[in-house]
């Protein structure tokens, strides 16, 4: 082993690690379809890094982010956050401190949703039509 590679024997060296800024998996077609690293946020100033899933028209449907409230994963349809799971850290940014759990409506309509505050109360909403 020699700068971070070992030998593979014919095939050549294979690099033990790895650094950089962001990757980005691309289908055959040259579509990118998964990024690591920082992602796209609503907020320039906010950093968001994280593993992000994107369609064939490149939105991201599912990610898997680090931000300065704390982790979070998100499942998207239409462009609205369908499902959200995620922990809240004691920051200056966390409206609430505790896991959550948000459901929405196709259109982003909020419908049911728990929130575990540092004290371990549990806050909860429902909403929406029944059936």
């Amino acid at each position: 082993m020699t700068n971070g590679t070992e030998s593979t024997g014919a095939s050549g060296e294979v690099t033990k690690v790895v650094r950089t800024t962001r990757v980005e998996l691309v289908d055959r077609n040259g579509t990118t379809r998964a990024v690591l690293g920082p992602l796209d946020s609503p907020d320039p100033m906010a950093a968001v890094f994280g593993l992000a899933l994107l369609d064939a028209e490149g939105r991201q449907r599912v990610w898997l982010t680090l931000d300065g409230t704390g982790p979070s994963l998100v499942f998207d349809l239409a462009g609205n956050n369908i499902v959200a799971i995620g922990v809240n850290d004691p920051t200056a940014d966390a409206l609430h401190v505790g896991g959550y759990l948000h459901v929405t409506d196709l259109d982003g309509t909020p419908v049911l949703g728990w929130q575990v505050d540092e004290d371990g109360a549990v806050l909860g909403r429902m909403g929406g039509p029944t059936r």
